[in-house]
């Protein structure tokens, strides 16, 4: 079902297969907003304003539509958080002399196939760092 399913294709993208384990972290709150982006479910204001909850989709930084991409990747109120992130993400792929491309669907779901377990881990405990340092309940 869950490969002809109609509903839920932005998670199957990330996660195809159903035995998948997915890594969540120990912190109850994080593990929500975690799910809230799995899902694309959050409570960013895209998300927000498609349940209507949101009257607007722009983020408080005034740049752009404030989607999980712009959240964990542009906006300027988390800046701080995504250059500790990245860079601890670049020591990662120069270690492992590969080079990876840094999506969200990386951050999210680290399946690929040039990614080890022990990495998979080391990028799933990098973004919830990042989670838990902006300070966002998604």
């Amino acid at each position: 079902m869950w490969d002809h399913e109609q509903a839920g294709r932005f998670t199957y993208n990330m996660i195809p297969l159903v035995n998948s384990k997915v890594l969540f972290p120990l912190t109850r709150d994080i593990g929500i907003s975690y799910c809230r982006l799995l899902l694309h479910d959050t409570m960013l204001k895209d998300d927000s304003c498609r349940s209507g909850t949101s009257d607007s989709r722009t983020c408080d930084c005034g740049a752009a539509k404030e989607t999980a991409e712009h959240y964990l990747f542009h906006c300027s109120r988390y800046s701080k958080q995504r250059e500790e992130m990245m860079e601890q993400l670049s020591q990662l792929c120069d270690k492992n002399g590969t080079m990876l491309e840094i999506s969200n669907t990386l951050l999210l779901s680290p399946l690929n196939d040039n990614i080890n377990k022990s990495d998979r881990r080391i990028i799933k405990e990098l973004l919830f760092e990042f989670l838990s340092g902006t300070s966002r309940a998604l």
